[in-house]
C-alpha cells in the first residue's frame, strides 16, 4: 500500500456555498436552510448545526445559478432532490457540538435538475479556471 488515499468519487467535486433547504425528518419534518460546503452531480457536502445520522434519508432544495440564455445574465434554478445521508463528522452525536459536517449521496433527482446541477458544476469548473 502506498499511502496515499484512492479516489472513489466518479463526479467531479467543487466548492460551493449554496442555499440548501433540508427536510429533516422526525419532530415534525421540520425544514432548515444551510449552505452547502462543496458538491458533485453525485452528492453533497454541507455544514448542519443537528446531528443526522448515516443512512438518514433527506429531501432537499438546492438553489444554483444557471447560465443565461445567449447575451442574458446568469439566473437560478432549484433543484428539488432526495439523498442518503452517508458520513457525518463528528460521526456521532456530540454535546455542545453545534457544527456537524453531513455528505449525501443524492437517491432521487429530475432529469431537469441534473440538467440545471450540471450547469451549474460546470459554471463553477469554468470560472476557477
Amino acid at each position: 500500500m502506498s499511502g496515499q488515499g484512492s479516489e472513489r468519487r466518479r463526479a467531479q467535486r467543487v466548492n460551493a456555498n449554496l442555499k440548501l433547504e433540508v427536510k429533516v425528518p422526525g419532530d415534525g419534518a421540520r425544514t432548515a436552510t444551510l449552505q452547502t460546503i462543496n458538491i458533485s452531480s453525485s452528492g453533497v457536502y454541507f455544514r448542519s448545526d443537528h446531528f443526522l445520522p448515516a443512512m438518514t434519508r433527506l429531501a432537499m432544495d438546492i438553489e444554483v445559478t444557471v447560465p443565461g440564455a445567449e447575451g442574458e445574465a446568469p439566473g437560478t434554478a432549484v433543484v428539488p432532490c432526495e439523498g442518503l445521508v452517508v458520513r457525518s463528522v463528528p460521526e456521532v452525536e456530540t454535546a455542545g457540538c453545534d457544527d456537524y459536517e453531513i455528505a449525501v449521496f443524492f437517491t432521487s433527482i429530475s432529469p431537469e435538475g441534473m440538467a440545471n446541477l450540471e450547469r451549474h458544476i460546470a459554471l463553477l469548473i469554468t470560472d476557477a479556471d
